[in-house]
């Protein structure tokens, strides 16, 4: 068992550091809308963010049967069906800002970085909402119940 803690601890990690990536790029689009670009850090975060998305979801994958067993099904479901629910909504959107993600590593690199599209910027404001929403949900339910 000490191998899933360890995995949630991991999974933690890459999720904070995904939050970051999302949200500079949505920072740094913004100023480059603004006249200000900077395509050195508008191709490293989009890069950084899909990497940081593909071992959160990665590791959340390794994860999930044990929470699914000892912590959904033996607790939450009972004890905090709000949280189980917060728990579900968190993984939908999670799977939804998949291809968003992906959309805005695309567009950012067709794009002239000196004036991103409305679309790349508002693939890259979505997805860093979602995956702040995201972060706080998942904490949230594991202060409750962890693996």
């Amino acid at each position: 068992m000490p191998w899933i803690k360890l995995g949630l601890v991991l999974h933690t990690i890459a999720a904070g550091a995904l939050t970051g990536a999302v949200t500079h790029l949505a920072l740094v689009l913004w100023r480059a809308r603004r006249g200000r670009p900077n395509p050195r850090l508008q191709r490293l975060y989009p890069a950084v963010a899909l990497g940081c998305y593909a071992a959160v979801y990665s590791l959340g994958t390794l994860i999930y049967p044990r929470y699914r067993v000892a912590v959904r099904a033996e607790y939450l479901d009972e004890h905090a069906p709000a949280m189980a629910v917060l728990f579900d909504l968190k993984e939908n959107l999670a799977t939804l800002l998949g291809p968003l993600l992906l959309a805005a590593v695309v567009l950012s690199r067709e794009e002239d970085p000196a004036r991103p599209s409305r679309a790349l910027l508002g693939c890259a404001a979505v997805v860093a909402l979602g995956v702040w929403f995201n972060l706080v949900s998942g904490l949230l339910v594991a202060s409750v119940r962890a693996v």
